[in-house]
């Protein structure tokens, strides 16, 4: 969401903007300064003439907390130890006030049916990774990964935190609309970034450790400026960031400049949001309904056979269906909805080679066409869901004809975009 990405970026501004990426790491080790944080402090050194290079190098100069680079240390600090709160208040006042501003609008904007049915989806899957945890870790796509370990220790500490965000006021449309966005950040001696790292270690990256090992040095003075160089424990140089004070708070110079700008495209993607969510409101809550309905199949499963089975169809549903999700988001996002979408249902679970037939016949001529389909029989029913389809009135026909029915028998619903079709028992 745009929101969350703005408060993570003004908060972490100056560490991403060295790149945490995959250089090698420095071929010198650098020691820390500080027993308190594994982040680091260079000073700048003066250089020597070469018949003293055995001489002992000066020990560091303490950096002035009141510096920018001073702000910066203190911020990854809080960071590391998973106190978001304490990093907010690295921004000004006023941005904070804009902050609160957007969240409200949030909440006064988005749709409740379809926020309250996120949140109970979200919930219901929390209770199935926390029941089926021993099931879910037997599986073939997780039994054989080096990281299963990693996953065991920390699932239930990690569930904990999501669940604790699960029962928060965000999930409140009502509280969230009073809310600060100060209070959605987990404080002092919380273990938040520690808890996603298995998260991040399933998606490749260490989400904990981004702010552990950075190098901050001091560079120089220009007027009222300061700049500050930043090196993550990977990075093979370091990335120099001019810092200016701003309502008596140091901050990336780029983000004073940039962030009036940006505060106002939240506003206006914010004013659209109900018109986009009403454009795919219909395929965002058949896909929560088959998310529901695979859910309780699995926390029914009372052993690994029973899991499996339901979990095939899940895993299946997941990976077809995650590129069209993910294009119904950046539509959501970007506001360029390509309708109409829709979902066909039958009335009946086809066989295997109904099934095959089906795709042959019908699904992959319009797939050739540009129509991205995903189709799922299951639980008595056979639903699909159709992509960039441009003409819902011969589609129909061609179900009339493939299937041998009256054309009555397949009935559209404009508003739902959405097909049924009644075949005989």
């Amino acid at each position: 969401m745009t929101i969350a990405i703005r408060i993570l970026l003004v908060v972490l501004m100056g560490v991403f903007a060295m790149g945490c990426g995959g250089a090698a790491p420095p071929a010198k080790p650098e020691t820390t300064t500080s027993a308190e944080s594994t982040s680091k402090v260079e000073t700048p050194k003066e250089a020597t003439p070469s018949t003293t290079k055995t001489a002992a190098a000066p020990p560091p100069v303490p950096i002035d907390e009141k510096s920018a680079a001073g702000a910066i240390l203190k911020t990854l600090r809080a960071l590391e130890a998973g106190n978001l709160i304490e990093a907010y208040d690295f921004l000004p006042p006023s941005y904070q006030s804009d902050l609160d501003g957007l969240v409200h609008e949030f909440a006064d904007r988005m749709d409740p049916e379809i926020w309250s049915r996120l949140i109970r989806t979200s919930r219901k899957s929390l209770e199935m990774l926390r029941t089926k945890k021993d099931l879910i870790l037997a599986l073939d796509l997780f039994r054989d990964r080096p990281e299963v370990e990693s996953y065991r220790k920390h699932w239930d500490s990690t569930l904990q935190l999501l669940q604790s965000l699960a029962e928060s006021d965000s999930t409140e449309l009502g509280k969230l609309k009073q809310a600060t966005a100060r209070s959605l950040l987990p404080g002092q001696n919380s273990a938040t970034l520690q808890h996603f790292d298995v998260i991040g270690a399933a998606l490749g990256a260490n989400l904990a450790r981004q702010f552990q090992g950075v190098t901050v040095t001091p560079v120089r003075n220009d007027g009222a400026d300061q700049v500050v160089a930043l090196r993550g424990p990977h990075d093979t140089e370091a990335t120099e960031i001019v810092y200016v004070q701003h309502e008596g708070r140091w901050l990336p110079k780029s983000l004073v400049d940039h962030w009036s700008r940006g505060i106002e495209a939240d506003r206006a993607w914010l004013e659209r949001l109900p018109a986009r969510i009403k454009a795919i409101k219909p395929q965002l809550l058949d896909g929560l309904s088959q998310a529901d309905e695979i859910l309780d199949q699995l926390l029914a499963a009372n052993n690994r056979e029973q899991f499996e089975q339901a979990a095939g169809p899940a895993i299946l549903t997941l990976a077809t269906a995650w590129p069209n999700m993910q294009s119904l988001f950046r539509e959501l996002s970007a506001g360029q909805v390509e309708l109409p979408h829709v979902t066909v249902t039958i009335n009946r679970e086809l066989t295997e080679r109904e099934l095959t037939a089906f795709v042959t016949a019908i699904l992959k001529p319009l797939r050739e066409s540009g129509v991205d389909y995903t189709i799922l029989a299951n639980d008595g029913r056979t639903v699909c869901r159709l992509i960039r389809i441009g003409d819902v009135a011969s589609l129909r026909e061609q179900l009339a004809t493939y299937f041998s029915i009256p054309a009555d028998d397949v009935q559209f619903d404009q508003d739902a975009a959405a097909i049924k079709v009644e075949l005989a028992p």
